[in-house]
């Protein structure tokens, strides 16, 4: 009895730990389900988001088509650059900002800045 008891209890200590090691692997490298209570947690520094760079692609929308979003590059006069997923890429020699307040007073579909973000602008959060 004593070793039936024993082998119960250790299978479900195995069970246990791929359990959770298995939730470790797919929340820390593939980026899915909740986190673990005790995992960092990265919060974006808002004191320097105004030295964010913006992409070389400067502008983004979301499209349903290529067409649609060549369609929104000759309404804004800005560069198609490319479509993929749904996002459209344009590139412009003009200031961001103005060509979306341009679209806005027209109301053209909503357009983007593309800014470059990265690892190095966050915090550590215990």
């Amino acid at each position: 009895m004593k070793k039936k008891i024993l082998t119960v209890v250790i299978g479900i200590l195995v069970v246990s730990v791929l359990v959770i090691v298995g939730w470790y692997v797919m929340f820390v490298h593939f980026g899915m389900g909740p986190a673990f209570p005790f995992l960092k947690v990265q919060k974006i520094d808002m004191k320097n988001m105004d030295q964010v760079m913006i992409a070389e692609n400067s502008l983004m929308c979301e499209a349903d088509t290529e067409e649609d979003a060549r369609e929104i590059a000759e309404q804004y006069d800005i560069e198609f650059v490319s479509f993929e997923n749904g996002i459209a890429l344009y590139r412009t020699e003009e200031n961001p900002f103005e060509v979306i307040a341009r679209g806005q007073q027209n109301d053209y579909p909503q357009l983007s800045v593309n800014f470059i973000r990265t690892g190095y602008d966050t915090d550590e959060v215990q």
